[in-house]
């Protein structure tokens, strides 16, 4: 990503009542982050500034998806989902902007959550319920929320935040010409998914364990920056992402405990059902947006993977193979 020069800082501290001097640095700023979040002083608390950057050549359409993923944000936490509420600058702006030379930055600001992140060795069912209940949440309020395909330009008629143009967005990224292959084969099997209301919206597209914070009766969902119009399997995918990589294998690498991914799918999925019923074919489908998310991971976090060559070999060809991860489960 992008450093946050330090112009941009005091720039956009000013119109959230604070100075560059008071922020410090909350999180983000690697490889694979689209911006910084910094921690500030404000009134009797604290909050959070997110500062990232947008192409001065595509400011507007930018910053029409901002607005878009902001909305529906302030939509979830109006109807009671967990998330980490947008909150006006004292302007009465759910965001500000400095253009500083050839990027747009944006500043918007966030309450700030009790809750941490819970490392591995603390991971329970009770944690995995929790997960599956906030984002069975999520799914059942956008079915509400006005926008369910796609984001429409008003001035052009174009759709925007739409998973094609995800796709496309990454394919363009990719460097690796077999595993681009196998990137159009994914979207051969997604092109022919039905796209219906009860299994297709808003979501957040990216519930992984490094956005969410619990505070030991619930979780709170943070970053919707990447916010798109996708099936709702997709986050249920990347929800199984850390147990993948971490106790299961199956993403970068060979499965080796696949009663430990199966285990905390039935948990997570416990606490889902509460919320959301999603019909019971999708969970059989769970494969191919796990090879969806390989891929994704691959290409943005590609420089440090070729920094490890027996690392990069495995998951090129966990790519290439496209195992058999969870095979068929039932919704139950």
């Amino acid at each position: 990503m992008i450093p946050v020069p330090q112009p941009v800082l005091e720039a956009l501290a000013t119109p959230f009542g604070t100075t560059a001097a008071h922020l410090s640095r909350f999180g983000g700023g690697k490889e694979s982050s689209d911006g910084i979040v910094y921690a500030y002083p404000y009134k009797d608390t604290q909050r959070l500034l997110k500062i990232m950057a947008i192409s001065a050549a595509g400011q507007r359409i930018g910053l029409l998806c901002l607005e878009e993923r902001l909305e529906f944000v302030r939509f979830l936490g109006e109807n009671g989902a967990h998330i980490v509420f947008p909150q006006f600058s004292p302007g009465g702006n759910l965001y500000e902007t400095f253009l500083h030379e050839n990027h747009l930055w944006v500043g918007y600001s966030m309450e700030l959550v009790p809750g941490k992140t819970r490392q591995e060795k603390t991971w329970d069912p009770e944690f995995f319920r929790n997960w599956g209940k906030t984002i069975g949440a999520l799914h059942r309020l956008a079915q509400e929320y006005p926008s369910w395909k796609a984001m429409v330009d008003s001035e052009t008629g174009e759709e925007f935040l739409t998973w094609q143009r995800e796709w496309q967005g990454f394919y363009n990224w990719i460097q690796d010409d077999e595993v681009k292959e196998k990137w159009v084969e994914i979207k051969q099997e997604l092109d022919a998914l039905p796209v219906v209301r009860e299994s297709f919206g808003f979501i957040h597209n990216d519930p992984h364990i490094w956005n969410l914070l619990d505070d030991g009766n619930r979780i709170t969902l943070l970053d919707f920056d990447v916010a798109n119009h996708h099936w709702f399997i997709n986050d249920i995918a990347i929800a199984c992402q850390n147990i993948l990589i971490f106790l299961s294998g199956g993403m970068n690498g060979p499965v080796h405990h696949r009663d430990k991914l199966l285990g905390f799918l039935n948990f997570f999925m416990e606490g889902y059902s509460c919320e959301n019923r999603l019909p019971s074919e999708w969970l059989e489908r769970l494969d191919l947006f796990i090879a969806y998310r390989r891929i994704l991971l691959f290409t943005v976090m590609n420089d440090w993977i070729k920094s490890n060559p027996k690392l990069h070999t495995s998951w090129k060809q966990m790519i290439l193979s496209q195992p058999e991860i969870v095979g068929k489960l039932s919704a139950g």
